[in-house]
């Protein structure tokens, strides 16, 4: 579980978080509303980019229907020249709407061909970055580039989609380790209303607060801006439960192993500690103190081996339960780190725990080993 919460935390550390400040918009886009239509919405993204842009210490700035790791939607997807064969329920990919500049922004780099041009997305235009995992499962023989998908939600599939660039990963939905593979779309092409706005600077990202409310204001006054932090920040709301459940999880945790190591090392040190008239006899026959040390470790130790299998078949099954309610992301619910440190660590306890008592067992004389029996 630590493992799990602590890969959570640091997903996609490529992203310059802490440099890119983040807000919300919601343009009113119900009927009859100014921004009910695509291209009131697609102009609104056209007005405000320029003015973010010129924002002072600015180097990146993009809109986004999602922050990076904070989800994505989905759509149903039909590759060209491989028909569904069941339309009613094609395959999902994920998709990230966004302005031109986004992936430089969050730092994530094209692979192959191109970023998104000024005029895709047009009508006839309809273009497509795909991430490596998308390219590698729907065009493993052949380069992705200038392949074409199209989404297929509903009773009428929408416009063929050019792919022209493929990028690098990005784990966008950290809370659903099953989902489908994600592809970038312009903001011309699907305008969303419900938009985050990110820009990037080498200074601190709080001082653009407001300058960006602002910028946002001279696009349209009654536009009110919500949601204004730091990337790690914003994201933070969204994984709110790692935080108390990892610090619930970490105290639990240190409480269970120092039970264990203390358990191990109390057991095994009293089960020596009863047999120091045993290794009074012994050494009374003739044993030297390393032949009384090695029986005592090979003893010891034996049981040591038996309890860990035990309790190694008993974890093994837990994970299983874990693994089978998601509780586990990002990691495998068997990780050889997790089940080899933790072996070494109680096998190392106990080791101690035998090797001590055996020590000074062998080091009493005989007639005061059975003198204390």
């Amino acid at each position: 579980m630590m493992r799990s919460f602590y890969a959570m935390q640091t997903l996609n550390d490529f992203v310059p978080g802490e440099r890119i400040l983040t807000a919300r918009v919601q343009l009113p886009d119900g009927r009859g509303e100014r921004y009910a239509e695509e291209s009131a919405r697609r102009q609104f993204g056209e007005r405000l980019e320029p003015l973010l842009a010129a924002l002072p210490g600015v180097s990146h700035d993009a809109l986004a229907s999602f922050l990076p790791g904070e989800g994505a939607g989905t759509h149903g997807i039909e590759i060209d020249g491989r028909p569904n064969p069941d339309p009613k329920q094609p395959p999902r990919a994920s998709f990230v709407v966004q302005t031109p500049d986004y992936l430089a922004t969050i730092g994530l780099p094209i692979l192959q061909g191109r970023g998104f041009a000024e005029r895709d997305g047009d009508k006839g235009k309809e273009a497509a970055v795909v991430t490596r995992e998308f390219a590698a499962r729907y065009w493993p023989d052949r380069p992705a580039v200038g392949q074409r998908f199209r989404e297929v939600d509903g009773d009428k599939p929408g416009a063929w989609i050019t792919v022209v660039g493929v990028c690098a990963d990005i784990v966008q939905d950290p809370r659903n380790p099953e989902a489908p593979p994600l592809f970038f779309v312009p903001h011309r092409q699907e305008p969303w209303a419900w938009m985050a706005l990110l820009v990037r600077t080498a200074a601190d990202p709080a001082a653009l607060t407001n300058p960006l409310r602002a910028a946002v204001q001279q696009v349209d006054p009654d536009l009110p801006l919500f949601d204004v932090a730091a990337l790690p920040g914003a994201l933070e709301r969204q994984r709110w439960f790692l935080r108390v459940f990892g610090t619930l999880f970490l105290t639990f945790a240190l409480i269970g192993l120092a039970m264990a190591a203390v358990g191990i090392y109390a057991v095994v040190a009293q089960s020596t500690a009863r047999r120091t008239r045993e290794i009074g006899i012994r050494m009374a026959l003739g044993a030297t103190a390393g032949r009384i040390a090695r029986l005592v470790l090979a003893r010891g130790l034996t049981n040591l081996l038996l309890g860990l299998a035990l309790g190694l078949a008993g974890a093994w099954a837990a994970t299983l339960l874990l693994a089978q309610s998601r509780l586990v992301m990002r990691v495998s619910a068997h990780d050889p780190v997790v089940f080899t440190g933790i072996t070494l660590l109680l096998l190392a306890i106990g080791l101690f725990a035998c090797w001590l008592p055996a020590r000074k067992a062998a080091r009493i004389a005989p007639t005061e080993a059975l003198r204390l029996n």
